[in-house]
Order: structure tokens, then sequence, then C-alpha cells
């Protein structure tokens, strides 16, 4: 059995999956205190369960799953980690904990990273594209994120500290920030409060787009978004081709910027949040001078995101072929390359026992097409 728990709720963009990945892969070592990561690599249906318009069985079971793993296990402090709990209730989850860890969940402690505003609003844009939750331009983009609540972090974050008071951790999530200027070490030395461990060499994982690679993505979303292929395949998608890409050698290209106009817009929309998030979590002005930097250092005129500034007529139709065939078979068995997919990043322990020689057919040919845009993307004839 655990001696306390640690929940780790992103933010989204501050090197989650990277986190996730080398707990899963338990890559590190340290003699003096031990770490039990989740059974899962992502904790997304924990994150889940806490909705109000979640079945209350589903989230006992969700839970109670997570107590009969703890309880299986020696070591000091459990770990759960999923980017989704920071959209959720901190008092939902204090309630929940209570119920099924009375023992320790006094102890409970949350470590949470923050992005600067500017950076986190450019990234966002990013992978709005790559799932194919937005269309437009960067700047319609800027105009519309002041309306995303979750990017105003001073009242979120205060109401985890309110919860959970000085046993929630918040951290910047800044190269000069960070414990060794990485967020891996960085969480490892929060999670083990001590500098004497060792880290493992890990493979990267969802490494920064280019700016081709976002184009050629919104082109397969739109595709995708043509024949009806539902959100979160949609999203699955997406993530799948960041990981591939990822993990080549052979890639090269510009990353996006912001723009001056764009920069200024977020200094304005954002100016205040930073300035209130430095006062009650960093007593100095980190988030703010980041703000007002991203300015300073913004390009003149914005990039283009355009699939045909980058891509051939050729590979544009062979994308737009590829993405129809694929959007083809996930219309036709939805769930065939989902289940696959899960397993294969560890959201799922195994498949399913219904899962038949059609599903794996099926699966297999969305995989192929999958290798055969990734290929596509890695080498744009315009670049």
């Amino acid at each position: 059995m655990i001696k306390e728990l640690l929940f780790h709720t992103g933010d989204p963009k501050t090197g989650t999956s990277s986190i996730q990945s080398v707990l899963h892969n338990r890559a590190w070592h340290c003699d003096t205190v031990q770490l039990v990561p989740q059974q899962d690599i992502n904790a997304t249906p924990l994150a889940n369960a806490l909705l109000n318009e979640h079945p209350a069985e589903q989230r006992q079971q969700n839970f109670q799953n997570l107590r009969n793993w703890f309880d299986s296990q020696q070591g000091d402090v459990g770990v759960v980690s999923s980017e989704y709990f920071s959209r959720r209730s901190p008092q939902r989850l204090q309630e929940v904990l209570s119920e099924f860890f009375p023992e320790i969940a006094p102890r409970t402690r949350v470590l949470s990273y923050v992005r600067p505003h500017a950076s986190r609003a450019l990234s966002a844009y990013g992978q709005r594209l790559k799932t194919g939750t937005f269309d437009g331009s960067l700047q319609e983009f800027i105009q519309f994120i002041p309306t995303v609540s979750s990017l105003f972090y001073a009242p979120r974050f205060k109401k985890w500290r309110q919860a959970f008071g000085p046993k929630m951790v918040l951290r910047p999530f800044l190269r000069s920030q960070l414990y060794q200027g990485d967020a891996v070490s960085d969480f490892l030395h929060q999670a083990l409060q001590t500098s004497a461990f060792e880290l493992h060499p890990s493979p990267p994982v969802n490494e920064t787009l280019t700016l081709a690679e976002l184009a050629g993505l919104r082109l397969i979303q739109r595709s995708l978004s043509q024949a009806d292929v539902v959100p979160h395949l949609k999203q699955s998608i997406g993530g799948t081709l960041q990981r591939k890409l990822s993990g080549s050698n052979q890639r090269s290209g510009t990353k996006s910027a912001l723009d001056q106009a764009s920069a200024a817009a977020l200094v304005q929309a954002f100016e205040d949040d930073a300035r209130m998030l430095d006062q009650a979590f960093f007593g100095s002005a980190i988030m703010e001078t980041e703000l007002h930097h991203s300015r300073d250092v913004a390009i003149a005129q914005p990039q283009s995101f355009e699939p045909e500034d980058y891509f051939s007529s050729r590979q544009i139709k062979q994308l737009q072929t590829c993405s129809k065939k694929m959007a083809r078979k996930l219309t036709t068995m939805p769930r065939a390359w989902r289940q696959d997919y899960q397993v294969s990043i560890g959201q799922r322990q195994r498949l399913p026992d219904d899962y038949t020689a059609a599903h794996r057919k099926n699966a297999q040919a969305v995989w192929n097409n999958l290798d055969r845009l990734s290929e596509i993307l890695i080498a744009p004839d315009l670049r």
C-alpha cells in the first residue's frame, strides 16, 4: 500500500505526454523514494469520472480500481496523471478521495504546471489544427482565445490552492525555472522531493510540429470532417500522426511563431491574469515578464498555415486520397482502430473479447494509411 498520493494535473501543453511516458515505462531510478504510477499511461477515465454527468456507478468502479491497484503495490507515493484533471473541480476530487482513500486523502499532493499565455495560445492553435477542432487562421484564433475560460489561469489555480492548500504546487513551464531545465526532471524532483534520482534516456514524445506538418494535418482533418469522422477519432488520428512524426529523424522545417499583431492582442487580453498569477503563486513577475517578452520577439508578418504553400498539387491529392480511404475505414468500424490504438499507447490493457479478424483487418488498414500520411508530411515538396 502506498503512503501518499500525488495528482499531476497538467496543464495541457506542459510536457505532460513526456512525463506520462517516463512514468509508464518507469524510466527513472531513485534509491530513497519509490513512486508507484497508475496502471494506464493517462488517467483520462478517472478525470472524466469527476464530471457531474458521468454515471455514478462508473465513477465508483474507476476509483475503486485505482484503490485496488495501489493496494496491490508497495511504494511511497502513488502517482495519478492526466491533463484533464485541470478542467475538473478540485472540490469534487477531494470528495472522491475522502471516500476511496480516507486514510491518506489529507496527505494528497497536487502538482501542476502552467505555460506562459502567449506560447500556450500558439501551441493551442497548433493543437486545434492537429485535432481538427479549429480551421481558421492564427489571427482568427487569437481573437477567439480570450473566450476560453481555462486560459485565464489565476482564478482556476486559486481554486486548487484553496482546496489543497500548500500541498498544491504550481510550477512555471519555463526552461529557466524548471529543475535542470527539463519538465520531466522537474516533475521527478517535485514528486520524489529529492534530487537523488537518475532519469533514463527516453524517445521523444509529441515534439513541436513544423509549419508544413501543421498545414498538412489541417488538410487531413478537413478530409476527415467532410467524411463525418467523429471528433474523438479525429483527435486520436492527430495525436498518432504527431507521435509518428516525433519518432522520425528525417524531419526539418520552420516552427510556428507569433506575429507582432497577435502578440500585442495576447498582451492586452492576458496581462491582468499574468500579474494576478504571479502575485498569488510566484512572488515575482515571471508570467507577466514572459508575456511582454513574447511581443518583443514576435515576427513582423503572420506565417502561412495553408497546405498549398508547402505541398505540391501531387502531394495534396495524395494526402486527400489517403485521408478519405482512412475515413471510410473509421466510419465503417468506429471502434476497431480506436481500441487497437488505445492498447498501443497504454490506455487499454488488452483488446476486448469480441474483437474479430475483421476488426484487425480494418485497424491495420488505418495504420497503413497513417504510415503513408506521415511519409508525405515529413517530406513536403515545397519546403
